[in-house]
């Protein structure tokens, strides 16, 4: 499975809003840690019935391009996303299909 380079117009900046220089001293505005190209997949139908239920309606998934500083194993705590300006926390980040080509990132809007 490929990744339609066309299909990627959605911004994503993750962002560590904790960051501190060499000397400890927190960073103004946050650190860059990470910038993407994403396709938005919607909630529709049926799905979108379910997440209502589950109270997850404000969630939004994002395919984006393998990064392997993106995995829960690599990436700091504390990171989150801005989308179209707004903070999003992090739900999950996936290798999609294990074969290190795209990853599923899930958000949640904060409120």
């Amino acid at each position: 499975m490929s990744i339609n380079p066309g299909d990627l117009k959605q911004r994503l900046i993750f962002k560590q809003n904790n960051a501190v220089d060499d000397d400890g001293y927190p960073i103004p505005g946050g650190l860059v840690y990470a910038k993407a190209w994403g396709s938005l997949k919607t909630l529709k139908g049926n799905t979108k019935f379910i997440a209502a239920q589950s109270q997850m309606e404000h969630n939004r998934e994002f395919t984006i391009r393998y990064q392997k500083k993106l995995l829960e194993t690599e990436r700091p705590k504390g990171l989150i996303v801005l989308w179209r300006k707004k903070e999003h926390e992090i739900e999950s980040i996936e290798d999609e299909d294990g074969l290190k080509i795209e990853m599923l990132v899930i958000l949640k809007a904060v409120t």
